[in-house]
């Protein structure tokens, strides 16, 4: 179960992904992943399968720091929803479906 020290982090890895901070990019996996580079210095990685979403953060070196799933924080399946709508644009093709309708 992750500490309230680590659901602080998620959220604020969200609140960035909201304000369009972190720029998120679906990888060529099966799955439905989407990762992004925070600073340069870690990755972030969110992904889903059929049984729950999760996330996970890397360093440098490419070594897991922290892997949270959604059974364990409500905040992981916010910040995969985020990512995935980042990742695809759907908010500048909503605006522009309703340029069209004017």
């Amino acid at each position: 179960m992750p500490t309230s020290h680590h659901d602080s982090q998620l959220r604020y890895i969200l609140k960035l992904t909201r304000f369009g901070v972190v720029k998120w990019r679906r990888t060529a996996d099966h799955n439905e992943t989407f990762k992004t580079t925070v600073r340069n210095i870690f990755v972030a990685t969110v992904w889903e399968d059929r049984a729950s979403r999760y996330f996970r953060l890397q360093g440098s070196d490419g070594c897991a720091q922290k892997v949270v799933s959604s059974a364990d924080s409500e905040v992981v399946d916010a910040l995969f929803s985020q990512a995935k709508r980042r990742a695809f644009n759907l908010y500048g093709a909503i605006a522009k479906i309703g340029r069209l309708d004017s």
